[in-house]
């Protein structure tokens, strides 16, 4: 069990027999916060009101109280750092009824206070927090008003049938986790940024090299109108380790390594942390003397972390199911259209879990007890069989889903996306299966050798964040077990089409966490075996190597004489 889960169920058993009201009443003398965010939606709801305008019929307040703090390094020294305070209030004021109401209109404003929310004073002054919630909810329940007229207007000239309602009816929550303390020590963030860019200095040869240590913890509320009252608590520890080497001819080659954890001493040990750097170094420079691919067309075998950041990007946000806004058209791609229909191989399912805590001995940081509009998380099976058979839902209700999954994520303007979502094989395969599977699927379309993908970076220039986007680390695959290292390729595409021709996958799934607190997702998938996927050498204008050799191979040079 997480501290978190843990001092959550700590105040669960200090009020097992009470009331939901009394419990709420404890924790509001003991947090002004929460006090003064339940005074003022009570007062807006009592009295918020414009002359011939009607009031409002729901009124939601989410702040998020959060401090941030992040340190960058290069080759052993800071380059920058930051850090800050802050409280950030969205306000959801909704003009009608659930049935319609002023949202889900694309001629409407940002709402919520806009993209990012409202800045409310970060002392623990109850006046002063108050005033800026009245000062918010005025401006967007006047926003709101003008918004559902409008709304209303244009419905009336145009053909609309079987519209859905505009907002779900879901219980109301009442769930309370233990107040964190609202500060981060940066000294070792600092401390560890410097000791892993220091490595790079052994390595003259690496063009550009950063380390990014950061850190967000706070505590998020949300009080609405229908009774419901949270306090979630939690923390994000990321590290971002950054590289870049320039071949002969010009290409940039670059590789990242992203861990995260919810608290900084959940990430690797310091002496597996250098490992991993000197590993991820050692395999960039020989990337970098390898012979670029010039073309290919035939099966490629994604190992299981390339699989999951490929996986992730193509289907992620395609999970998302509601409405599409009033005055807007739908993509012929909706998943809802593709209901019932094979999206994947019949031997692949995928279930978006954000109750789970580990994968395969892994921390997961898609991880919550309550999404964003107060809806009690809860697993969902979306494909079964290769057949698509649902979708995640926030409170915004489609023609075909009437109710939330508790999927509705975002501080600052909540919509339906990903959690924890995890792609399993029926009878999967080892590593050793999958090659072979891989070199008879060769053998079949009578090709010499096979590709079998390692890691994805990026070509080109620049850092490569959170994986890239290209292949990186590739083999030329051989019947009689031999394998060349290749770069420089690019594939021509991944669609949705591809993924229903996957021949194979593994038996062991990477974890990918990604994301800051109060927005983390976690994927993990399997490695995956496509039928026919087409590479081709990247075709374009590279800068000059720089003509000085790096002041690092100097000293070296220097030092060896």
């Amino acid at each position: 069990m997480t501290s978190i889960a843990a001092m959550a169920v700590a105040i669960w058993a200090l009020h097992a027999e009470a009331p939901a009201d009394e419990i709420v009443q404890r924790e509001m003398k003991q947090d002004m916060v929460l006090r003064a965010l339940v005074d003022e939606l009570e007062r807006g709801k009592a009295g918020l009101k414009l002359e011939d305008l009607q009031r409002p019929y729901f009124i939601e307040y989410g702040l998020v109280d959060a401090a941030v703090a992040w340190v960058s390094a290069d080759l052993g020294a800071v380059a920058r750092r930051d850090e800050s305070r802050s409280r950030r209030l969205r306000t959801g004021v909704r003009v009608g009824s659930y049935e319609l109401d002023n949202t889900n209109f694309s001629g409407g404003g940002y709402g919520y206070g806009g993209w990012g929310g409202v800045s409310i004073p970060i002392e623990d002054d109850y006046n002063a927090i108050r005033q800026a919630i009245w000062w918010a909810t005025d401006r967007q329940y006047k926003e709101a008003a003008e918004t559902f007229v409008k709304k209303k207007a244009f419905m009336e000239s145009k053909m609309i049938e079987d519209k859905p309602d505009d907002f779900s009816r879901e219980p109301p929550a009442v769930y309370f986790e233990e107040r964190l303390p609202v500060a981060i020590d940066t000294a070792p963030l600092e401390q560890l940024a410097v000791a892993l860019s220091a490595i790079f200095r052994d390595y003259p040869d690496i063009k550009n090299s950063n380390v990014r240590v950061e850190g967000v913890l706070g505590n998020k509320y949300l009080v609405n109108t229908e009774g419901t009252r949270l306090r979630t608590t939690g923390s994000r520890f990321s590290l971002h380790v950054s590289a870049t080497v320039q071949v002969d001819d010009g290409m940039e080659l670059s590789d990242s390594i992203s861990l995260h954890g919810e608290k900084l001493a959940d990430l690797p040990a310091g002496d597996e942390l250098s490992q991993r750097c000197r590993k991820m170094i050692t395999q960039l420079l020989a990337t970098k003397q390898a012979p670029a691919l010039e073309s290919y067309t035939g099966p490629v075998l994604f190992e299981a972390e390339p699989a999951t950041t490929v996986f992730a990007r193509q289907f992620a946000g395609r999970f998302a199911g509601g409405q599409r806004p009033v005055g807007s058209r739908t993509s012929p791609d909706d998943f809802e259209n593709k209901l019932d229909k094979r999206v994947l191989a019949r031997f692949l399912d995928v279930v978006d879990d954000p109750t789970r805590e580990t994968i395969a001995g892994t921390q997961v940081l898609g991880h919550y007890a309550y999404d964003d509009q107060g809806v009690k998380a809860r697993p969902v099976t979306l494909v079964e069989q290769g057949r698509l058979k649902t979708l995640l839902m926030s409170r915004n209700p489609s023609k075909t889903f009437k109710n939330s999954t508790g999927h509705g994520r975002g501080a600052y303007g909540p919509t339906a996306s990903t959690g924890c979502l995890s792609v399993t094989a029926t009878d999967g395969s080892d590593a050793a299966t999958l090659t072979e599977e891989l070199l008879e699927a060769c053998e079949d379309e009578g090709l010499e050798y096979g590709i079998r993908i390692a890691a994805l970076g990026s070509i080109g220039g620049g850092f490569s964040r959170g994986g890239g986007s290209a292949p990186l680390v590739m083999y030329k695959v051989y019947p009689d077990g031999r394998e060349e290292l290749v770069r420089g390729a690019e594939i021509a595409q991944v669609d949705l089409k591809a993924f229903k021709r996957v021949l194979a996958a593994g038996d062991t799934p990477f974890v990918r966490n990604s994301g800051g607190w109060g927005g983390s997702t976690t994927v993990s998938a399997p490695a995956m075996l496509f039928e026919e996927l087409d590479l081709a050498k990247v075709d374009r204008d590279f800068d000059k190597p720089p003509i000085l050799p790096s002041p690092l191979a100097r000293q070296r040079d220097d030092t060896t004489e």
